[in-house]
């Protein structure tokens, strides 16, 4: 019973995406620069005539290139959108490409704590009105990886924020959270049967 509710909990941290987290103080800032350059490069990756991807042979590699710069649900949204496999074959999907942050521009980088910063860019252009780009990054495993990426648009007509971005994060760290209190109401059922 035990090992049950041990594995429960575990399990619960999983969903929540709680990890072991570094808790130096001499990590610094995260490389902006460098994680931009890595996401644009694998954005924007060279393609044959028939949008076949020339540097990767399946979907399942390119999504570890990106897990290596961003959170798995980031990784998975832009996989999924930009990219499939056909035929044995990855495809780039045509379509507009995601915001980027402008390096002529200035932004704004925010220190939430230790092992998160917010950075935060206003722009305007044809296509998307006035919008706001925001990136939080998040110091996990050794180094700094994008946690989310999102678009506000300020012109919207139904006057709410629209993000560039959507993951299934809130919805994982609610059913993490119901394992993690199923375990923890396991646990406690336990020790009253054994007092």
């Amino acid at each position: 019973m035990f090992r049950v509710i041990s594995a429960l909990v575990v399990v619960g941290l999983l969903f929540l995406g709680i990890n072991n987290p570094v808790h130096a103080e001499d990590h610094g800032k995260p490389p902006v620069e460098e994680l931009e350059k890595q996401f644009d490069q694998l954005i924007e990756l060279e393609t044959n005539k028939e949008n076949e991807v020339k540097k990767y042979d399946s979907i399942d590699r390119l999504e570890q290139e990106f897990k290596s710069i961003m959170v798995w649900p980031l990784a998975d949204h832009y996989v999924d959108t930009f990219f499939e496999e056909r035929d044995g074959k990855l495809i780039k999907i045509a379509r507009d490409g995601p915001v980027r942050l402008l390096d002529n521009k200035d932004y704004t980088l925010e220190k939430i704590n230790e092992n998160h910063y917010k950075l935060t860019q206003p722009n305007e252009n044809n296509m998307r009105g006035e919008y706001t780009l925001t990136i939080h990054y998040k110091y996990e495993a050794g180094k700094w990886v994008f946690a989310d990426r999102m678009n506000h648009v300020a012109n919207d007509s139904s006057g709410g924020e629209m993000p560039d971005t959507a993951t299934n994060l809130p919805l994982t760290m609610a059913l993490g959270s119901t394992v993690m209190l199923a375990g923890g109401l396991l646990l406690v059922a336990r020790k009253r049967v054994n007092a």
